[in-house]
C-alpha cells in the first residue's frame, strides 16, 4: 500500500477493453461488477505487485481499479478532467487505486495515527504550510521530501488527546510538478484506496460520494452477472 502513488506512472501501459465488457469480483461478501476497461490484465497486475508483495496483507482480496476522469466528472461537475504537467503531458485525472476486502486491511487509521504521533515516533520532523491548499504538510524527516502527510493543522509535540476524526487529509506524493493524495472510500466490505490530484482536493468529499455511488452501482449490477 505504501507504493500506491506510483501506480499512476503505469496507466499508459494498460490495455484498455471496451466498457460494455464486465469484470466480476468479490471482496469478502461484496460483489462488484464493473467495466473491464477499468482494470488492467490480471497477469500484468500480479507482475507489477510482485516486488512489493511482502508489504501487502495478502496476494488475494484486492483488485487494481482505475476510474476515468469523465466518470467522476459526470457525478461531480466541478471535477478537473486533466492538467498539463511539467513535461508538457496532458495528464488525465483518473482515480487509480486498489480495492481491498476489508478483512485484508490491518489498521485503516495507521497513517493518520503516525502523523498525529509523529513527534513521539520520529527524531526528525519538518512541518510547513501547504503552498496551494489551506492545510499543513508534515514530513517524517528534517527537510521537505517528495512524500508527506497532509493534515488540517500541525500535530502537537506533546498531547494526550486522541486522533481527531477529520484531522488527517491524506498521504501525498509529488510527481512531474504536481502532487496527489491517497484517499479512501468504503462501501460495505470494500475498502478502495485511490490517488486524488491536488487540483481536486477541495472536492474530496464530493469525489468520495461519487466513488461510493459507483461502487453501489457495480454491486447492484452483479445481480445480472452472478
Amino acid at each position: 500500500m505504501k507504493y500506491l502513488a506510483t501506480l499512476c506512472l503505469i496507466i499508459s501501459f494498460f490495455s484498455i477493453a471496451t466498457e460494455d465488457k464486465v469484470k466480476a469480483v468479490k471482496l469478502d461478501d461484496t460483489a462488484l461488477c464493473y467495466p473491464s476497461a477499468y482494470s488492467p490484465n490480471t497477469s500484468f497486475m500480479k507482475a507489477y505487485l510482485e516486488p512489493i508483495k511482502d508489504q501487502l496483507d495478502s496476494s488475494e482480496g484486492q483488485e487494481l481499479i482505475y476510474i476515468p476522469a469523465q466518470a467522476i466528472k459526470a457525478k461531480v461537475p466541478e471535477y478537473t478532467i486533466s492538467h498539463i504537467n511539467k513535461h508538457g503531458v496532458d495528464f488525465e485525472h483518473k482515480l487509480t487505486g486498489l480495492a481491498y476486502a476489508k478483512s485484508q486491511i490491518g489498521n485503516p487509521q495507521g497513517m493518520a495515527e503516525s502523523a498525529w504521533n509523529i513527534y513521539s515516533e520520529r527524531e526528525s520532523v519538518y512541518v510547513e504550510k501547504d503552498p496551494m491548499l489551506p492545510f499543513t504538510r508534515v514530513y517524517a524527516y528534517h527537510k521537505p521530501l517528495f512524500m508527506w502527510h497532509l493534515v488540517k493543522y500541525p500535530p502537537m509535540k506533546k498531547t494526550d488527546q486522541s486522533l481527531p476524526n477529520d484531522w488527517y487529509i491524506g498521504s501525498c506524493s509529488e510527481s512531474a510538478g504536481s502532487f496527489s493524495c491517497r484517499q479512501v472510500t468504503e462501501y460495505k466490505s470494500v475498502h478502495y484506496e485511490y490517488e486524488l490530484q491536488a487540483h481536486d482536493m477541495h472536492l474530496r468529499k464530493e469525489v468520495n460520494d461519487a466513488v461510493k455511488g459507483l461502487l453501489s452501482e457495480w454491486n447492484l449490477k452483479c445481480s445480472d452477472y452472478l
